[in-house]
């Protein structure tokens, strides 16, 4: 059973490795091969949480040359997903449309993930990682800039309370990471570290996901968010009538009840938790 430590992990293990090498299926010839095989992934791991984990691992403990030549990589699977999304096409997962802050929203949470897939790589030295930590912190608070100039085009209360609560939840995750920046300077647990920042990377995905679901529910893909029902323990029935069709998460469940703000909101994170 997937536990909210591993989750984040195992959320990116299909799309950062399992779907990229589905894809090669077509480019191979095999395009008949491609969607049966995301599905049925896809719904092994939304049965049994951590499957993909699994069943990588396992493959990898079978096949002794891929262990012997590729071992310090795929020993740690926290730093693989992290590392791996750099490479990985998430075209599906941005917004379609032609408005400006949806464009500006594309960007900045593009150059967020860039940036936190470089850690494994920056992590060794220690005036490299600090200037990408500081990158970090400016992404995250244009991110979240960006989030709040598209609260406009959610048009029902409903939508604006969802984005306002996965908001709050991506703060409590950027916070989270910096306090594990903390830590690793005293005691250098890096797995910590790029576990802290997958978390980012799915609360990232997660906020797109919101403002696609309530602003461009076409363009919504099924298959790009594993595992989604068994992230939380809890939901509530308005936010789940609107996802349950999807396969995703209640995110007001996690953030808890508010009163809705006419106002745009504004971002309240604050970059000084990373000094």
């Amino acid at each position: 059973m997937m536990t909210n430590e591993d989750a984040p992990t195992n959320v990116l293990i299909l799309p950062n490795v399992f779907y990229p090498l589905l894809e090669q299926l077509d480019k191979n010839g095999y395009k008949d091969l491609q969607q049966p095989l995301r599905t049925m992934f896809y719904q092994l791991e939304d049965k049994y949480p951590g499957f993909s984990k699994s069943f990588l691992q396992l493959f990898i403990e079978k096949e002794p040359h891929i262990q012997q030549q590729q071992q310090p990589v795929l020993q740690n699977m926290n730093e693989l997903t992290l590392k791996l999304e750099k490479y990985c096409d998430k075209t599906s997962y941005y917004l379609q449309g032609s408005e400006q802050e949806f464009h500006e929203l594309n960007i900045r949470s593009k150059n967020l993930k860039r940036i936190l897939s470089r850690i494994p790589d920056d992590i060794n030295e220690k005036r490299a990682f600090l200037e990408t930590i500081k990158e970090i912190a400016s992404a995250i608070k244009k991110t979240l800039d960006a989030v709040s100039n598209t609260f406009q085009y959610l048009k029902t209360s409903e939508g604006r309370q969802a984005l306002e609560n996965e908001k709050k939840e991506f703060i409590k995750y950027s916070k989270n990471f910096s306090n594990t920046l903390k830590a690793y300077f005293r005691d250098s647990k890096r797995d910590d570290v790029y576990l802290a920042a997958n978390h980012l990377l799915v609360q990232t995905d997660y906020l797109l996901r919101t403002i696609k679901l309530y602003c461009e529910p076409g363009n919504l893909e099924e298959y790009l968010y594993p595992s989604l029902n068994h992230y939380v323990k809890s939901q509530s029935s308005s936010y789940n009538n609107k996802y349950q069709n999807n396969n995703v998460r209640n995110s007001s469940a996690i953030s808890g009840s508010g009163q809705h703000q006419q106002q745009r909101p504004t971002s309240t994170y604050d970059t000084t938790v990373f000094t």
